[in-house]
C-alpha cells in the first residue's frame, strides 16, 4: 500500500486516504480511494504505459460526445498516469450507479440489454470519428497472432490445438479481408464494465484498457454474445441477443442485421477472446491444463453452428 500512497500524493491526495480493493482480474487491480470524495485507482498488469496515452484520448473524446464515462484525473504534473511498482496506474472519478451481476442463472432484463445496446449505439457513433496521436499497440489482431506465434506448442501438445490454429487463422483471413467502418472500439464491452440507475438505464461505461482501433462492429459483435450468453450457459438467449441489438440500431448510425456476416464478426471476437485464456494457459510453465476447452469457445462452437 505504501507505493499506492506515494502515487496518491502525485494527485494531490492525501497518503492517509482509506484504500479499498474493489477487484482483481488478470487485465487489472481497481481500488476506491478515500470515504465521501470517491475516486477509482486502477493498476494495470497488461497495459503498458505507452499505451495509456491512447486510451485517455479516447475517453475524452467519448466525454465529449455524450458517452457516460468516468472523468480521467491528471497528476499535480500534467501526467496521464502514475507508476505502481512499474505498472501504470491511473486515476478516475467515481461513477454512480450499480453493476448487475449476470450468470447462467440470472440474465439482464430485456430493457438493461436494449439500454446497453443503445448506449453501445452512442458510443459506436463518435467511436467511428475518433482520431489518436498516439496510436495503440494492441489491434483486433493481437490475440489472434498470439496463437500464431505459439502454434508449434498448441499443435504438439494441446488436445484439439490443431483445429483451434487452423480457426484461427480463418478468422484472421476473414477480418483481414473486409472493409468495415473503423474507429475506437471498448473491445470489452460486458456487463461487468456497465453501469446502470434504478430505471436500468446505463450511467457509465468503464474498464477501456483492451480498447484499440479497429471495425467499430467487433464491439456489437462481442457485447451481443456476453449479453445474451453469460458463462456457464448452453446457448444464447436469442430474445436477449436481439434486445440488445435493436437497441443499439436505435441509436448507431449503421444499422446491423442477424445475418450470416454478423454471425461471422461474432465468430471472430469469440475466438480472439478465447485465445487470450489459450495463449496465457501456453505460456503459463505452472499449468497441466492443455485442452481447447472454455466458456468463450463453447460460445465460438456455438454460433459457428447457427
Amino acid at each position: 500500500m505504501q507505493e499506492i500512497s506515494e502515487a496518491l500524493k502525485e494527485y494531490g491526495l492525501s497518503a492517509n486516504s482509506p484504500i479499498n480493493l474493489v477487484r482483481e482480474s488478470a487485465d487489472n487491480v481497481v481500488y476506491v480511494i478515500g470515504e465521501d470524495d470517491k475516486k477509482i485507482l486502477r493498476i494495470s498488469k497488461r497495459l503498458s504505459v505507452e499505451d495509456v496515452a491512447f486510451e485517455y484520448e479516447a475517453i475524452k473524446y467519448l466525454a465529449q460526445n455524450g458517452v457516460p464515462v468516468a472523468h480521467w484525473l491528471t497528476t499535480k504534473a500534467g501526467k496521464e498516469y502514475s507508476l505502481v511498482d512499474g505498472h501504470a496506474a491511473v486515476l478516475f472519478d467515481f461513477l454512480t450507479g450499480h453493476h448487475i451481476n449476470v450468470d447462467k442463472d440470472n440474465l439482464p432484463t430485456q430493457v438493461q440489454a436494449y439500454s446497453a445496446g443503445a448506449e453501445l449505439g452512442r458510443m459506436s457513433n463518435a467511436a467511428s470519428t475518433f482520431t489518436s496521436n498516439a496510436p495503440r499497440t494492441r489491434t483486433i489482431f493481437s490475440e489472434l497472432e498470439r496463437v500464431l506465434s505459439l502454434e508449434e506448442m498448441f499443435v504438439k501438445d494441446f488436445e484439439g490445438g490443431e483445429e483451434f490454429v487452423n480457426q484461427v487463422k480463418e478468422a484472421l483471413k476473414f477480418g483481414r479481408a473486409q472493409n468495415e467502418i473503423i474507429g475506437f472500439i471498448h473491445n470489452d464491452y460486458r456487463p461487468s464494465n456497465v453501469f446502470f440507475d434504478e430505471n436500468d438505464q446505463v450511467t457509465g461505461i468503464i474498464d477501456f484498457d483492451w480498447s484499440c482501433m479497429g471495425p467499430v462492429v467487433k464491439d456489437l459483435a462481442l457485447a451481443l454474445v456476453e449479453w445474451s450468453f453469460p458463462d456457464g450457459a448452453t446457448e444464447a438467449n436469442m430474445a436477449l441477443f436481439q434486445g440488445f441489438l435493436d437497441g443499439y440500431n436505435s441509436i448507431s448510425n449503421k444499422k446491423w442485421k442477424k445475418d450470416d456476416k454478423l454471425y461471422s464478426w461474432i465468430k471472430f471476437a469469440t475466438l480472439s477472446d478465447a485465445s487470450t485464456y489459450f495463449c496465457d494457459l501456453a505460456e503459463d510453465l505452472t499449468s497441466t491444463k492443455r485442452i481447447i476447452k472454455s466458456y468463450m469457445y463453447r460460445k465460438f462452437t456455438f454460433f459457428s453452428q447457427a
